[in-house]
């Protein structure tokens, strides 16, 4: 009987592991493509002045950034973002710099750069957690159906900030297709100015 009981135990710790093997395959590594999505230029308000984020697409396992956030008398800063291909998931890197391009150190205990890691990735949205010290507490992007570009943060310090921008090529487009006459009327007009001159 004893016997039987040992044997019994050591085939369900066999199957056990063979069934965590199984379940334990390896996730296919996620590809830099999967943003995709981001590449375009926008620009919205944004603490009453303007910010602007051009993201070049995807290529050789990075997706780059910049943004710039203005007044209008002024730039505040601007900031590069890098997001990569690292350990089969995507790390996004950011620096802010003022407008001298000097880094932009918030404290001399917190590093300039900020790290964050890839924690939620769906159609058109990326979620990521700052682990760096005082990196946000988290940053999302999202590009909703009509094309409004959505910028989630929470600060080191918890304040959550909610940011929208618009294409500006979508933007130009709109303006260009309510007024092709006035459009014309001043290229022509500038034109026969420089012709006359």
């Amino acid at each position: 009987m004893r016997s039987l009981q040992s044997s019994l135990i050591i085939l369900t710790f066999i199957a056990g592991l063979a069934s965590a093997d199984i379940g334990g395959e390896e996730k296919p590594k996620l590809s830099i493509n999967a943003l995709s999505w981001l590449a375009g230029q926008r620009q919205g308000p944004h603490d009453d002045g303007l910010l602007e984020q051009t993201w070049l697409a995807p290529r050789s396992g990075t997706v780059t950034a910049l943004v710039r956030s203005s007044e209008e008398s002024a730039t505040r800063f601007v900031e590069i973002i890098h997001v990569r291909e690292i350990n089969g998931s995507l790390e996004l890197n950011l620096q802010i710099f003022n407008n001298s391009l000097e880094p932009d150190r918030m404290s001399a205990t917190h590093s300039p750069i900020q790290k964050f890691e890839l924690t939620e990735i769906g159609d058109r949205y990326v979620f990521f957690r700052g682990v760096s010290s005082g990196a946000h507490r988290s940053l999302s992007y999202q590009l909703s159906d009509e094309n409004i570009f959505f910028i989630r943060i929470e600060t080191n310090v918890g304040e959550k900030i909610e940011v929208e921008l618009k294409s500006i090529l979508v933007e130009e487009k709109i303006l260009k297709d309510k007024s092709p006459r006035e459009a014309e009327r001043r290229t022509r007009q500038k034109f026969e100015q420089s012709a006359t001159t």
